[in-house]
């Protein structure tokens, strides 16, 4: 006679390999937050955890971008340097003297049809999405230099810097953009049938291919997703700043895809959401401000993610295994 397995006769143990960062993240989360309210005096005033949510928003947007591609079995490296290009290009244009709203779009443009090659590389040439990012990683963080000329442009458009930098009541405009991206990303990926042929890719994309699922056009348009996303994390840090940086978004590539899979999206595919990569930008926020507060240098945050993302495909493996 076969047994049928159902939730509640699987062991503890199996329970809790598959709901780890459910459970562990949070916890972890929560932990991190009562730690710092205990040992830090500054930790304890609401001007502290809005400069978390703050120090957070950009990552927030990016990671968005990069959950899509994820959950669609892929990784876009290009990202921190699609932040760094967005803003050259931003500010190029407007210094030569294209209307900021005009530049803004074509910059937005531009991010969006690197974009479109990178997934018709990947799925039209089938060569590895991490060929092909690393690739385009390199040339657009060198076409940062070429047009910046090495040095940072500044960059005079007030409604921008308004955008970047004002408040509504207490709460940063930055927060509010990333909230209003987390929203849509979450509508799209719960409520459309894009996002469930992105889910049904990702889980397996040969099964897809024989549903009917166009699997190339639905990886392109995740690229495509993501590369807007950086874009606009791009154009916000100009505002940010009040300047186009030659460094900016260096380093975020990796501290985006460690706050995806941190929290809980699986970097085999078909397994994801906005929600579970905001646990995961928030834990690193609140993680590096901890750091701040006990006066440990900004150079080991990056030894921190680095940690934070093989933390978190362990847990991935441990998942599956």
């Amino acid at each position: 006679m076969t047994q049928t397995i159902t939730p509640s006769s699987r062991s503890p143990k199996s329970f809790f390999r598959s709901h780890a960062t459910d459970i562990m993240l949070p916890a972890a989360l929560l932990a991190l937050i009562i730690a710092g309210l205990i040992l830090f005096p500054s930790f304890r005033s609401v001007t502290s955890f809005i400069n978390i949510l703050t120090f957070s928003s950009l990552l927030m947007i990016v990671a968005i971008g990069q959950t899509f591609v994820v959950i669609g079995r892929a990784a876009d490296l290009t990202v921190g340097s699609m932040v760094g290009f967005s803003g050259a290009v931003f500010a190029v244009l407007v210094v030569g003297g294209l209307p900021p709203i005009v530049a803004l779009l074509l910059a937005l443009l531009a991010g969006s049809l690197i974009g479109l090659v990178q997934g018709l590389i990947i799925t039209k040439l089938k060569i590895s999405f991490l060929i092909v990012t690393l690739g385009l990683f390199a040339l657009l963080r060198s076409q940062v230099q070429v047009l910046l000329n090495g040095q940072s442009k500044n960059v005079d458009v007030p409604w921008l810097v308004t955008l970047a930098t004002g408040r509504i009541g207490i709460i940063p405009n930055l927060v509010i953009i990333a909230v209003v991206v987390f929203v849509i990303a979450t509508l799209v990926l719960r409520g459309t049938v894009y996002g469930r042929a992105l889910y049904a890719v990702g889980a397996s994309p040969e099964t897809a291919r024989l549903a009917g699922i166009p699997v190339a056009r639905v990886v392109i348009i995740s690229f495509i997703i993501c590369a807007f996303t950086a874009s606009v994390a791009g154009l916000l840090t100009v505002g940010t700043l009040g300047s186009a940086q030659t460094t900016a978004g260096a380093g975020m590539e990796m501290t985006a895809l460690s706050a995806v899979l941190l929290g809980g999206t699986r970097f085999s595919g078909g397994f994801g959401s906005a929600t579970r990569t905001l646990f995961g930008v928030l834990f690193l926020g609140v993680l590096n401000s901890l750091l701040f507060a006990a006066g440990i240098s900004s150079f080991w945050q990056g030894t921190a993610s680095g940690l934070v993302l093989i933390l978190a495909v362990a847990l991935d493996r441990t998942r599956k295994d």
